[in-house]
């Protein structure tokens, strides 16, 4: 029989493999930190759900804490030992990411399907050195014409990314300052991964997605790139610029401000309907317009409003998540193929109800409610 002090070893390698103190794991299990000390001295008891939890905390399967050991992945490692210098909230997120990950292989691998492999890269990689804006809004205007996209409003990133072979997640990692906004790396199999902070607001996602898109077009020889809103390393100046040509082609704005008549804009409403089109956030649009020099009157009159409230007064459909409803639900937290194979792997018998609705981070009364008929239609191309 297995003993505690062997279990407890197995506890203390994985925390020290998530990167996070016994005073972290404490504060996320709502327990005392010499509880977790216990845990792993052996001297006391790990009830089964508290070792579900740890496993979760710290990105591994259960099947670790009992002796399981096999080599990390070189981008797993590259991710955990990015993760030492991320606040607590941000390190339990990145152990959500490496257990969604290996979770997704499974997938695959359960259902028998191909592995998309890493996309061919079109661009080659740029060194960390400064480009001015003009050099940024070609590289943006170039990776729209490789993509065939025009200057069309992209309102799809997400989907259209994950139809070029990306993965995009969303997992909490936190608020304030400090906090990763997301961060991307390469998994050799699957390809791009791209991870978005869930905890911040739902207009800037679009932008958070472009931001990290940025990186793995052109910063892909880095396994790992971790991205904060503070950071002001070039490599992130450069991804927060083409991020914002890519999303508002220079170009595209223009024409749109003329289609109004307007060369410049004076009142909030204009810039609500300007970011409404485009598909970005109020702060983003904003942002645009007086880098080109397109606002008129004072700039404080911009700033006091509530971006959401505006636009529902004009009319605009708004949806709970802008409002801060949170967790997310699967769909917005997980890559369609993640789901597109887990439906599959249930209806062929390969797992069980209960495993999937584990998988998707949902109750399995949850999951039977989304397979009424009425809920059907998301999964209808899997069963086809």
């Amino acid at each position: 029989m297995m003993s505690y002090q062997h279990i407890g070893q197995r506890l203390r390698l994985a925390r020290e493999l998530a990167k996070m103190t016994q005073t972290e794991a404490a504060r996320s299990l709502g327990v005392a930190p010499a509880t977790v000390n216990q845990y792993e001295s052996g001297k006391r008891r790990v009830e089964a759900l508290t070792l579900e939890q740890l496993g979760r905390l710290y990105g591994v399967p259960l099947r670790y804490f009992f002796g399981e050991d096999t080599p990390l992945a070189e981008w797993e490692e590259a991710l955990r030992l990015k993760a030492q210098d991320v606040p607590s909230e941000g390190k339990r997120g990145i152990g959500r990411v490496v257990q969604k990950v290996h979770d997704l292989e499974e997938l695959y691998r359960v259902t028998k399907t191909p592995i998309p492999g890493v996309p061919h890269q079109p661009f080659a990689p740029l060194p960390e050195v400064a480009f001015s804006d003009e050099d940024v809004a070609e590289l943006a205007e170039r990776t729209r014409r490789h993509f065939d996209l025009g200057l069309a409003p992209l309102l799809d990133l997400r989907g259209f990314l994950e139809g070029q072979g990306y993965h995009v997640f969303a997992v909490p990692l936190g608020t304030g300052d400090g906090q990763l906004s997301g961060f991307s790396f390469v998994h050799p199999d699957l390809g791009p991964v791209i991870v978005l902070n869930e905890d911040q607001a739902w207009s800037r996602r679009p932008f958070t997605i472009a931001h990290e898109m940025a990186h793995r077009l052109f910063h892909y020889d880095r396994t790992v790139i971790l991205s904060r809103m503070t950071d002001d390393r070039l490599l992130e100046t450069f991804a927060e610029s083409f991020a914002s040509h890519f999303l508002i082609p220079r170009e595209a704005l223009h024409e749109r401000l003329r289609a109004h008549g307007a060369r410049t804009l004076a009142r909030p409403e204009d810039v609500v309907r300007l970011a409404r089109y485009f598909g970005v956030s109020y702060g983003a649009m904003l942002s645009t317009l007086r880098k080109e020099r397109r606002l008129a009157g004072d700039p404080q009159h911009f700033n006091d409003v509530r971006p959401v409230t505006l636009a529902r007064t004009l009319g605009y459909r708004t949806i709970p998540y802008e409002l801060g409803v949170r967790p997310l639900p699967p769909e917005e937290r997980l890559p369609r193929i993640f789901l597109e194979l887990a439906y599959r792997a249930m209806a062929d018998g390969q797992l069980s109800l209960r495993r999937v609705a584990d998988l998707f981070g949902i109750s399995d009364l949850e999951l039977q409610d989304q397979l009424r008929p009425e809920a059907d239609e998301l999964a209808e191309d899997v069963y086809a």
